[in-house]
């Protein structure tokens, strides 16, 4: 009999892959001797994702001052590491759909992931993130939880019964979940990651974000995540499956910076931001 781990690992395989080209966009865009060329010449292999750029380059997200008829010209406007992050967010959201065989509502839960990642991007700008890195924040939020996506796709029978033990806001969701089939979403999301080759930022946001990591580069992305989270689950904005509002622990706060008043501040926001986001993601 297979192992829930063997199961899994076989449902991982089943999801569809990255294109190729956005694996050379991270590598090309990650590279300090890259030009705004390089990344043009590259994400240009793909004709599509660059109609998809553009279109959301000139959306009311990045409210920009004059249209943008190039893709160098977004380029060299947003820079390399904006630019792949659009792209990123382009090709992710091609791959990533609830099916709709579980009580878990696939708008609710999309508008949750969107609601974190505007979060996410807001508090960073209050910790006063350089500019040019944003937008990674954005991404980390979006896909926080996409492990809930594969055992929502591929093992709806355990997923109700998360979702219904879940209600009973008697105990944290990755307990539960580990209860009842063996793994948590974040132990599937590093999984996902992996395969998808995440950057280390986004393999934290995805694994890390209910038990964030203190200390490390890419620690930021798994306490900054944590912290969106909570306050979108607070603000009941969207629906993931998870009724029980964790507090976000002392040491996250300290190591931050920040405070529950600041990121109320922060989030002030976040329902403008959101429709501009959404705008950006159609």
């Amino acid at each position: 009999m297979k192992s829930v781990i063997d199961k899994v690992k076989e449902s991982i395989d089943q999801m569809p892959t990255l294109s190729p080209v956005i694996h050379k966009i991270t590598e090309v865009a990650n590279n300090v001797k890259s030009s705004a060329q390089d990344l043009t010449d590259v994400i240009q292999l793909d004709p599509v994702l660059t109609a998809k750029v553009i279109r959301m380059v000139n959306s009311a997200y990045f409210g920009l001052p004059q249209e943008i008829k190039s893709l160098k010209q977004a380029v060299v406007m947003l820079g390399l590491n904006t630019i792949k992050n659009v792209a990123l967010s382009s090709a992710f959201l091609g791959k990533v759909n609830l099916k709709g065989n579980t009580s878990l509502n696939g708008q609710d839960f999309w508008k949750h992931s969107l609601g974190v990642a505007v979060a996410t991007k807001l508090i960073a700008r209050r910790m006063n993130v350089d500019q040019k890195l944003l937008e990674e924040y954005f991404i980390a939020g979006l896909i926080h939880d996409i492990g809930k996506v594969l055992i929502n796709n591929f093992f709806p029978e355990e997923m109700n019964r998360v979702l219904e033990e879940a209600s009973r806001r008697e105990e944290p969701i990755i307990d539960i979940e580990r209860r009842i089939f063996g793994l948590t979403h974040e132990e599937i999301g590093i999984a996902i990651g992996k395969k998808w080759r995440f950057a280390n930022s986004l393999l934290y946001s995805v694994g890390r974000h209910h038990q964030p990591v203190l200390e490390g580069s890419s620690a930021i992305f798994s306490m900054s995540v944590c912290v969106a989270d909570t306050f979108v689950k607070s603000l009941e904005i969207g629906f993931s499956g998870n009724y029980r509002v964790e507090p976000v622990p002392e040491e996250v706060w300290a190591a931050l910076g920040l405070d529950e008043e600041g990121v109320f501040a922060a989030l002030s926001t976040i329902n403008n931001e959101i429709e501009k986001a959404v705008l950006f993601l159609k």
